[in-house]
């Protein structure tokens, strides 16, 4: 075993070297190729015989499958052997590269399934930049933040990043900043570079591109042939010297780029130019720039809106949108949704559709490709592809086992990488935020659109943007790793017959060609986003079995046996076979059963027996008995309860929980549950559980609940929801002093008519969340919530005005109201009033003494209910 790991580490240590080493695209590949197919060979007989082991554990077989594993290891320790012999014989003999590729095909075939349109595409343009036809849509703002910076003065150079996926507009927006006439008369010179891919990235170009561009030209920009470096440096130093400047460097793919445009370009003219000269980028990397924060500023850009969207393509089209004409206004909801608010591809899309003379036909046309091939420069994104680290790759083209246009919840998505074994353990890193730090890296990167984030500011829900899903679809089909079926569409496809085709298989609704890689590749994971009669699940290898929460299992035969890898199992309800998966099953870390509602399912015991169980989520129709064993490696924990099992007896069997959710129902006959509770239900305390975090107690409509005359909760709180409960103003007072508490949710959970908040509570609360309908009064001094930026209150039917000490926090970005009367809607006007008054009183003196800073007016939300429209309130 220890030798097979260390011919392992060699293998890769050679195909770094090979990476590293000038040789041919072609050469590295047909190395990759070699090793992938040992390494998939490996991997699936090494897991095959485990699988056989681990069913046969404590058996009369257990012998016999323990030799086979043995056997299993040293065939693939020899095949280990033989490849590098012939990659050490291949690196002493130069081979004909091409030759080899020939040679050396890969022996899977690809197939292209007979049932699937083909899709003829004409290429993707790359457009450099959109020069603005007539007005630039949807960016007004986008440059008046941008130009305000520039006309912004202060010592030194200053740098301006536009950061923005592909095709967004970074390259218009600059351009359009670059020639606006008040931009073209502040500055005394400027320069425009476009810095090509890494491979292709040369000194002497560079600076020529930057002489041959500066404007106002005085005099001819005279490039002598052979000129070397140090002669353009010394031209352009003479341009700009003693000048406030802009140079614009277009396309910064990396941080090392930028590292080499400022060693080539940025040093030959930051000393000669006077203060309030800028460099402007455009890229699609956050990254840190090493210069003082004061010195950078970063806009980020976003998609078009709907109304946005519409108005580009009838600019591109030269199309009066009073007067829209009707074939265009059939297919106006179809091109604003496929386009997702995408400048790029709706420009693309109008272009295309101004040289059609049946509209409809040329945009069924162009809607196959949207979906198939997202229309986007396909050299641009392999870029951006190709220059990420393998961890992040693998982790990017897991994103296409999801629908498009799909909201993805983070939770789900890192407890599944986890599951996959993406995730390897870093130093003392958990392995949860090794994760969130690889989805920081691809969202910083502009590959992932952040739908919500929480309270806390992390992100909650994100997704793929159509045209990247597109790219990150087709190239996980050419690795062999993904097929996704649509069975729904093609009728006469079945499930079944890509059973060995790929890693991940995925059942959805989807428009775009896909390929079939045919081998021994038996799925290790299956995703249901569809329903299907013929649902089915191949044993033995599975590690992921995932079910969409709109799906049905009531008539669907499901057949579960053998699968004791499985890590990751959702499912929307319980059935029977589920109890022989769960319980024989050594290697399962996350249960989800996400059935909410009536009748209530007592559940087996037998749930509790993974030795390595994190996370299980049960949905509110789910009781199990409490373990007999404590469970050391649970961490989340979502389950229904009855208030005798609601103690620290059945608690302290979870060490170190981190999350617990307790759907709390009476203690009495299930066909009784839903009646009335005469008894009030007393909560234990959970100051006992040190490491939790995140704490939510529901209790169902009908039974009375409060916390215990001494309420206590453990100190590391940084989250609590009560809903339903009957707490006092005494509760409320002990939860303040939480020093760490950011997130409160309050439902239905205070019926006291009065709050007086105690002095000093809440210090570091973020978000409170409020529904009090019998709250009448609410008295807060000024050292309460010094830290809240998003107040939320809902049915707050007899509160009347909100403590106009509110105005004082200067965090308090939001105020959400919903359900409420209207006396409390004029009296968080009354409120933001005061705040704005306020805050423009300081900047003026800020101003006056010379200070920069800034401030966020207070934004209003009021309800329908109300009888008035959502509306915001912003300066």
């Amino acid at each position: 075993m220890v030798m097979f790991s260390r011919q392992l580490s060699t293998l890769r240590g050679c195909l770094l070297q090979e990476r590293n080493s000038n040789n041919s695209a072609a050469a590295i590949k047909i190395l990759e190729n070699k090793i992938i197919n040992f390494a998939l060979k490996t991997e699936h007989d090494l897991q095959i015989q485990l699988n056989n082991f681990l069913l046969a554990k404590h058996t009369i077989h257990q012998e016999e499958a323990s030799q086979k594993l043995n056997h299993t290891l040293q065939e693939a320790s020899e095949s280990a052997r033989e490849l590098l012999k012939i990659i050490e014989s291949r690196s002493s003999n130069e081979v004909d590269d091409d030759d080899e590729a020939n040679q050396t095909q890969p022996s899977n075939t690809w197939l292209k399934h007979a049932s699937v349109a083909n899709v003829e595409s004409d290429g993707s343009t790359s457009h450099g930049f959109l020069k603005p036809e007539g007005r630039m849509v949807g960016r007004h703002s986008d440059c008046t933040v941008i130009k305000n910076q520039l006309f912004s003065c202060g010592p030194g150079l200053k740098i301006i990043s536009i950061v923005g996926m592909v095709g967004i507009g970074k390259t218009t927006l600059a351009r359009n900043v670059y020639e606006d006439p008040s931009v073209a008369s502040y500055f005394d010179a400027r320069g425009w570079v476009t810095i090509p891919p890494p491979q292709h990235y040369n000194k002497s170009g560079m600076l020529s591109q930057l002489l041959q561009s500066i404007t106002p030209v005085e005099e001819p920009n005279v490039i002598k042939k052979g000129s070397t470096p140090h002669e353009l440096e010394m031209q352009i130093r003479k341009c700009f010297g003693g000048k406030k400047y802009l140079i614009v460097l277009d396309n910064i793919t990396s941080k090392e780029t930028w590292k080499q445009a400022r060693i080539d370009i940025i040093r030959c003219v930051v000393n000669n130019g006077l203060d309030g000269s800028y460099i402007l980028l455009t890229t699609r990397h956050y990254f840190s720039l090493d210069v003082h924060k004061k010195r950078y500023h970063i806009h980020k850009m976003t998609l078009l809106d709907q109304k946005e969207s519409w108005e580009l393509f009838c600019n591109i089209l030269s199309i009066d949108e009073e007067h829209l004409a009707p074939k265009f206004e059939k297919i106006r909801n179809h091109v604003v949704e496929k386009c997702d608010g995408l400048p790029q591809l709706i420009v693309e899309v109008a272009k295309r559709l101004s040289k059609c003379n049946n509209i409809q036909q040329g945009w069924k046309k162009i809607e196959k490709e949207l979906e198939s091939l997202g229309l986007l420069d396909r050299n641009a994104l392999s870029i951006s592809y190709n220059m990420l680290p393998h961890r992040l790759k693998v982790c990017f083209l897991y994103f296409g086992v999801f629908p498009k246009r799909k909201k993805i919840p983070v939770k789900m998505l890192i407890r599944l990488w986890i599951a996959e074994g993406f995730v390897k353990p870093w130093k003392h890193k958990k392995l949860e935020d090794e994760a969130h730090e690889y989805l920081q890296e691809l969202t910083d990167r502009s590959l992932l659109l952040i739908e919500d984030r929480n309270c806390n500011g992390k992100i909650k829900t994100c997704r793929m943007h159509s045209a990247l899903h597109s790219f990150c679809v087709g190239e996980a089909q050419k690795e062999g790793i993904l097929c996704a079926v649509n069975t729904q569409q093609h009728s006469g496809l079945s499930l079944k017959a890509f059973t060995n085709s790929c890693r991940w298989l995925s059942s959805y609704s989807h428009s775009f060609d896909y390929y079939v890689l045919f081998g021994t590749n038996i799925p290790r994971s299956i995703f249901f986003f569809l329903e299907n009669l013929e649902m089915f699940v191949p044993p033995k290898l599975l590690r992921v079995l995932a079910f969409d929460t709109s799906i049905s299992l009531q008539r669907v035969p499901v057949q579960l046996g053998g699968l004791v890898l499985l890590r990751y199992l959702s499912i929307t309800q319980w059935f029977e076979d589920l109890d022989d998966v769960v319980s024989n099953n050594p290697n399962l870390e996350t249960l989800v059963v996400s059935g909410n509602g009536a009748p209530t399912i007592h559940l087996p015991s037998s749930i509790w027996k993974p030795p390595n169980l994190r996370h299980l989520e049960l949905g509110n129709s789910y009781m199990v008995d409490p373990p007999s064993v404590a469970k050391e490696n649970l961490q989340t924990l979502s389950w229904a309860v009855r208030p005798i099992n609601c103690r620290k007896k059945v608690y302290n069997k979870f060490p170190n929980i981190k999350n617990l959710k307790i759907f709390l129902k009476d203690d009495i006959e299930p066909s009784h549950i839903g009646g009335c509770c005469s008894n009030p239900i007393i909560l234990d305390r959970f100051d006992y559980l040190e490491g939790l975090e995140k704490l939510s107690i529901l209790v169902s409509i009908g039974c009375n609940a409060a916390l215990p005359k001494l309420a206590r909760f453990p100190s590391g709180l940084k989250k609590l929801k009560l809903s339903g409960t009957n707490i006092s103003e005494g509760d409320l007072n002990v939860i303040g002093m939480l020093p760490h508490l950011k997130v409160l949710k309050l439902e239905n959970a205070f019926h006291g008519t009065i709050w007086k908040v105690a002095d000093g509570r809440f210090r570091q609360l973020i978000f409170l969340l409020l529904e009090a309908k019998e709250l009448k009064q609410w008295e807060h001094s000024w050292n309460e919530f010094r830290m809240l930026r998003h107040l939320v209150l809902r049915s707050c039917n007899s509160l009347e005005q909100i403590p106009i000490s509110f105005a004082e926090i200067y965090t308090l970005r939001s105020i959400d109201l919903e359900g409420c009367n209207s006396s409390l809607v004029i009296s968080a006007k009354q409120l933001q009033q005061k705040r704005r008054s306020k805050y423009f009183k300081s900047i003026q003196k800020l101003v006056r003494d010379g200070t920069e800073t800034w401030a966020q007016d207070l934004m209003l939300v009021t309800g329908a209910s109300c009888q008035e429209n959502w509306y915001m309130l912003i300066e």
